[in-house]
């Protein structure tokens, strides 16, 4: 069971990297991942997303019978952002930045509670990369994984807002976010494919302070919601 979010990293890299190449009209360097639900092959892309997501809260529930010295706390957070990817693919993205082709934007109430899950989804990640890096005493490495998904995110968050309001249109925008999609996916994949270490009162330490910090990597990933995808 643990080996869950590992295919759930695998089934999302590969599948979007196809259907994002193969897709006509679909930029991936700028188009967003939800966007694949738009236009022909759409249901593919939102079933995609449905799975990736039960197969990460699966693996956060496996997760939480073997916890490591967070007391389960990373199990947990990956769990909340597969419940998250869920609810991204019930609630369509808006039509925008050029997709689907000859499709004039829209702004929908809709879309705009996808635009908010997404950002929850974005501090989760960000939180969960690093809190599941501190169980698997790899807290280092777990906070610089935080820190280039907060900023691949904020980035792209910018880049998009920009892009929609004709500012600097055709931005990489969707490079960015798969940076930080895919980025932590394969992180949360692999640690989960890693032996844990046994619990110890020094780990437990380590992982409190880890988890101040995990806090301050994630807060840095809120932005403003208001964007198209």
């Amino acid at each position: 069971m643990r080996a869950l979010p590992a295919i759930a990293a695998t089934q999302m890299i590969v599948f979007v990297t196809v259907a994002g190449s193969v897709r006509p009209g679909y930029d991936p360097a700028r188009n967003w991942v939800s966007q694949l639900s738009l236009g022909p092959g759409g249901g593919w892309a939102t079933a995609n997303m449905i799975c990736c997501g039960l197969l990460l809260m699966l693996g956060g529930r496996a997760g939480r019978r073997h916890p490591g010295p967070g007391g389960g706390a990373g199990p947990r957070l990956v769990a909340w952002c597969g419940f998250c990817l869920v609810v991204l693919a019930v609630l369509p993205t808006d039509p925008g930045i050029g997709y689907p082709p000859y499709v004039a934007p829209a702004h929908t109430t809709i879309g705009f509670a996808h635009q908010v899950v997404a950002v929850v989804l974005a501090v989760s990640g960000v939180a969960a990369a690093a809190v599941a890096g501190c169980d698997a005493g790899l807290a280092r490495a777990g906070l610089i994984v935080a820190a280039i998904m907060a900023v691949s995110f904020t980035a792209a968050t910018v880049l998009v807002l920009l892009d929609d309001a004709g500012v600097l249109p055709g931005n990489p925008s969707g490079l960015l976010e798969r940076v930080a999609l895919f980025l932590g996916l394969a992180w949360i994949g692999a640690l989960g494919l890693r032996t844990r270490r046994p619990s110890d009162p020094e780990a437990a330490d380590s992982t409190d302070r880890c988890r101040s910090r995990a806090t301050l990597a994630a807060g840095s990933a809120r932005s403003d919601p208001r964007d198209p995808r």
